[in-house]
């Protein structure tokens, strides 16, 4: 017979699946702060929602952007065409100028989630 205080010392060692779950959840949000997901954490990014889709969009210099999100979730080129058009809409939309050049660059062009954009100010939208 296994005395009652000697039960819930036994229990008290195995690890729980809670356990499990919480370190688990610490160890992926660590990562945040160096991925494009940081950039919502910046005051000077503009949140652009499109086709019920969040696309964060941060002014790089004068005439350079990037906008992250948006993704449409899905593998044929007609969804990753949606997807270049949300975040260029988000580009324009947030600076008020044309897009001349948007590219992914090399180390994120398999997920599409950030863009870099180019702007010309000159040809402003609307006008």
């Amino acid at each position: 017979m296994v005395r009652p205080r000697m039960r819930a010392c036994a229990a008290m060692r195995r690890p729980t699946p809670l356990v499990f779950a919480a370190c688990a959840l610490v160890a992926s949000l660590a990562g945040c702060q160096s991925s494009p997901v940081y950039y919502h954490q910046s005051p000077m990014r503009h949140v652009v929602v499109l086709d019920k889709r969040e696309i964060s969009v941060l002014q790089l210099d004068d005439n350079r952007w990037e906008a992250y999100g948006g993704k449409q979730g899905g593998l044929f080129s007609s969804d990753m065409e949606a997807q270049r058009n949300r975040q260029i809409q988000a580009i324009e939309k947030v600076s008020g100028c044309k897009v001349t050049t948007a590219v992914y660059p090399p180390d994120q062009s398999d997920e599409h989630l950030l863009m870099q954009a180019v702007v010309d100010c000159s040809a402003r939208l609307g006008g």
